[in-house]
């Protein structure tokens, strides 16, 4: 087959390459940015230490926050008819936050001991949104996932703050399982990363010598002319920046270490990407599962032992290395689940949840106000949201961007910052709910 060299560099920002276990999309690479963190970046090729990093970890499905974070003196968590009933965790089973008047669920025992030993456990009370009380999975999702509710906003909100921050960078977003929507930027690509030891590009023997070398030297200049020829080259050289800097930070080790369920494989790829400096403050992991409306005890109990495991081998990697107290986690959900079990030992879709962030500079603590769980206070059995998860959004972005007039440009108005990092302004209660969009 024949092809023009202008024909090649214009499909090329099409073209995928499949890997031994990963994808490697090349319409996601694009020149670095100009801003300072990118040229910095560019520069020395690693996040320089002392620069924040979260690992946002997405449950899929709508984590039922009542029990995941347990008030066992509320008489509505316990009640038969209008509370979680026989679902609930027993009294004597729940793990106790000292100092706190909630407790946590017995399958998070490591989550209890960072509460205890290291005070970096924040969990914030009542998150949601009550702009248009969606208790659709999917429309929730995207809610969460744009932090807009006008309709016009496609896309993400960790994607607009590397488009600020590192735009074009091929490095600044990496998404642990597909592309995450919340990644997604109008300058700034997608990096998915599902496995760190298996992203190379493999070929069949007849094109290694010929077409993927002279890929490679397309990427290097070569005599390419033109403003596009040369935008694509820096497309094919980035490819190769990227492909070679993640599959150079493998660790087989902790691979085996982390173990195989999926949460756990996800952070483990986090751990070697953040351990060998790659440049990015934003990384997304996912877990599903949590779409509990049958059986929940033998569904939910699973699932939190898996983060609280996967979060375990994370920190005891992360955290004995220098960069301990850049890195941080926060766990999300597109909604909670109903007060009331149903006839299926489970809950429907809710409303208000519960975010839990742990990590370094982490200021723990019970941050924001508890929804009220009598059934007159409900919303079609929900909880109804006391906090804007816009300002959970908010306190985050004010870390990673180390100053609060980023956030707001992100999220395209202020939110009040909820306090939950050591430094930033007192937040433990949270102001009334403003119900607008």
């Amino acid at each position: 087959m024949e092809i023009s060299r202008r024909t090649f560099l214009r499909r090329t920002g099409l073209l995928a390459v499949t890997a031994a276990g990963a994808r490697i999309g090349l319409d996601v690479f694009t020149p670095l940015g100009q801003s300072a963190l990118a040229a910095s970046l560019a520069d020395a090729g690693t996040l320089p230490v002392g620069t924040p990093i979260v690992v946002l970890i997405d449950l899929q499905g709508g984590n039922d926050a009542v029990n995941m974070l347990i008030d066992p003196s509320d008489p509505w968590y316990y009640d038969v008819s209008h509370g979680h009933g026989a679902i609930a965790v027993p009294h004597n089973s729940i793990l106790p936050l000292a100092g706190a008047a909630y407790g946590l669920n017995p399958n998070m025992p490591w989550l209890a001991s960072q509460w205890a030993t290291n005070h970096n456990v924040a969990f914030v009370l009542g998150p949601g949104e009550n702009v248009v009380h969606e208790f659709s999975h999917f429309a929730a999702m995207h809610y969460r996932q744009v932090a807009d509710f006008t309709g016009s906003v496609s896309t993400g909100w960790l994607g607009r703050y590397n488009d600020l921050v590192a735009a074009g960078s091929p490095f600044a977003a990496v998404s642990l399982n597909g592309v995450h929507p919340a990644l997604v930027g109008a300058k700034t690509p997608v990096l998915t990363v599902p496995d760190v030891a298996s992203f190379d590009f493999t070929v069949g023997w007849q094109w290694s010598s010929g077409w993927l070398a002279a890929w490679k030297a397309m990427g290097a200049g070569g005599s390419v002319t033109g403003t596009t020829g040369q935008a694509a080259a820096r497309n094919i050289a980035d490819t190769f920046t990227a492909q070679s800097s993640v599959l150079a930070a493998s660790n087989n080790a902790w691979n085996s270490s982390f173990g195989s369920d999926p949460l756990g494989h996800q952070l483990a790829q986090a751990a070697m990407l953040i351990e060998a400096g790659i440049p990015s403050q934003t990384y997304v992991a996912t877990l599903s599962g949590f779409d509990t409306h049958g059986n929940e005890t033998s569904t939910q109990s699973p699932l939190l032992s898996q983060i609280d495991t996967a979060l375990k081998n994370f920190f005891g990697v992360v955290g004995a290395g220098p960069r301990k107290n850049d890195v941080f986690v926060h766990l999300t959900s597109e909604f909670g689940r109903q007060q009331t079990a149903n006839a299926s030992s489970g809950c429907d879709h809710g409303q208000a949840g519960i975010d839990v962030i742990v990590g370094g500079g982490v200021k723990g603590g019970i941050y924001g106000t508890a929804p009220k769980t009598a059934p007159a206070a409900r919303l079609d059995d929900a909880l109804v949201p006391t906090v804007d998860f816009r300002c959970v959004y908010a306190t985050v972005l004010n870390r990673l961007a180390r100053n609060k007039t980023t956030s707001a440009t992100v999220l395209l108005k202020a939110f009040e910052d909820l306090g939950f990092f050591a430094g930033a302004a007192t937040g433990a209660s949270h102001a009334a709910w403003s119900g607008v969009a």
